[in-house]
């Protein structure tokens, strides 16, 4: 299912109490953004069904109905493979094992303080899930298809691989990185799970790929070799449904916390572009792309002139507004593979692969005419701005040395008068 399908999609509210079901299906589309459909009994989640059953994306079923007191109505939504939450009164040991060996991705207590609070989370994590592959490595098939049938009702892009060499195989070749978590059995033969692990760590970092080991043959000493190898967690066979989604989804969590504040310190909070931090992270890989491919490496240096007596006449906040207006003048002008930063006050970087001297000229004059007419009022008053670029191209240089290039031909321009590109010899 694509975005765009999903967006349309529906989540079906089961709940007998109207005022209970309205409360609900208004949190669940002010969180997530999608309709909530609303049936009072099972024969009206079951017209539902009929009806829209192919764009219900998951539920939250009351389990005891007027016209299903012993939670019929679980069955009705598993067997159509639609994510179901139980919202239950109670939880006795024998209807958790109903619950759960029913097929339902969780149970939570209508009475507890966050009931509600979970329930979104709960869907949260679901729609997050349809992104995130899963690898389930172990040598018996029977043991790979119960986890990958278990990790499936969470929505989960769930891959198998038989041994740690193709598990290896299948990794390097995923390059859009949709596999982001490992479920890696240690008892293999030719590679076991502690040297699978010990691979996979030393090729992705832990924001990168999540690793849970898994063993028939559980111990404190296993457990801490396999920790010690790299994985982030360990799972000892048999273990409950419920534990295994608590643990997956917790590592999941975790990875989208450590992705999020990693991403939010390659981040200006200001303009929302990348700084300087992302781009000498990338700047390797920019460099050796430009040399393998033979294409020249191109770099802009932009720097709004007169700044400070901007700042100085409209205020810091002014000031920034301007900042906020250029960075997106700037996102709109350049390629959607160019790597735009914010450097620092009112300079901004682009690097990019495969433009060459007359095209990088033409990029330039597109963004300082860009600047120059942009249409920007701030507090009644219009805002006249102009910027200055720096441009320099390099064959088989680094991004260090054309940034240092394209950085004094931004000085060339301003000594010339500013509101101008230096750098590179005019086209005709």
């Amino acid at each position: 299912m694509s975005e765009e399908q999903y967006a349309a999609g529906r989540i079906l509210v089961v709940e007998d109490s109207r005022s209970v079901a309205g409360w609900l299906a208004g949190r669940i589309e002010d969180a997530l953004g999608l309709k909530a459909l609303v049936a009072g009994s099972r024969a009206a989640a079951r017209q539902l069904l009929e009806h829209d059953g192919e764009r219900i994306v998951a539920a939250v079923l009351d389990l005891d109905l007027p016209d299903a007191p012993r939670g019929e109505v679980v069955g009705d939504l598993v067997e159509r493979d639609i994510p179901s939450v139980v919202l239950t009164a109670t939880i006795e040991d024998d209807l958790r094992d109903q619950l759960v060996g029913a097929g339902v991705c969780d149970y939570i207590l209508k009475d507890a303080p966050d009931a509600v609070d979970s329930v979104l989370r709960t869907l949260q994590r679901i729609h997050r899930n349809r992104s995130i592959g899963v690898l389930v490595v172990d040598d018996s098939r029977s043991a790979r298809e119960y986890l990958v049938h278990l990790l499936s009702r969470w929505g989960f892009r769930c891959y198998q691989s038989g041994n740690g060499q193709e598990a290896l195989e299948r990794i390097t070749s995923d390059e859009d990185a949709t596999i982001r978590l490992v479920l890696c059995d240690q008892n293999m033969p030719g590679m076991d799970g502690i040297t699978l692990i010990r691979e996979l760590r030393r090729r992705h970092a832990a924001p990168r790929l999540g690793i849970i080991g898994v063993s028939s043959h559980g111990s404190g000493l296993l457990s801490a070799r396999l920790l010690k190898a790299g994985a982030d967690d360990f799972l000892t066979r048999p273990f409950l449904e419920e534990e295994l989604s608590v643990r997956v989804n917790q590592n999941v969590d975790l990875m989208e916390l450590l992705r999020e504040a990693r991403e939010g310190a390659r981040r200006d909070p200001l303009t929302g572009l990348h700084n300087r931090l992302y781009l000498d992270e990338i700047a390797d890989q920019l460099g050796e792309t430009a040399r393998r491919t033979r294409q020249p490496l191109a770099a802009l240096v932009v720097d709004l002139d007169h700044f400070k007596a901007i700042n100085d006449r409209l205020g810091h906040f002014g000031g920034d507004t301007v900042l906020q207006r250029v960075a997106a003048q700037l996102r709109e002008t350049v390629r959607r593979a160019d790597v735009l930063i914010r450097s620092g006050g009112e300079e901004f970087f682009i690097v990019t692969v495969g433009i060459d001297g007359p095209g990088a000229w033409t990029l330039a004059e597109r963004i300082r005419n860009g600047i120059e007419t942009l249409e920007l009022v701030y507090e009644g008053e219009t805002v006249a701005l102009s910027a200055s670029v720096g441009v320099a191209v390099l064959d088989g240089g680094s991004v260090e040395e054309v940034l240092k290039s394209a950085d004094l031909a931004l000085y060339e321009a301003k000594r010339q008068g500013r509101n101008r590109v230096a750098g590179l010899p005019a086209p005709d």
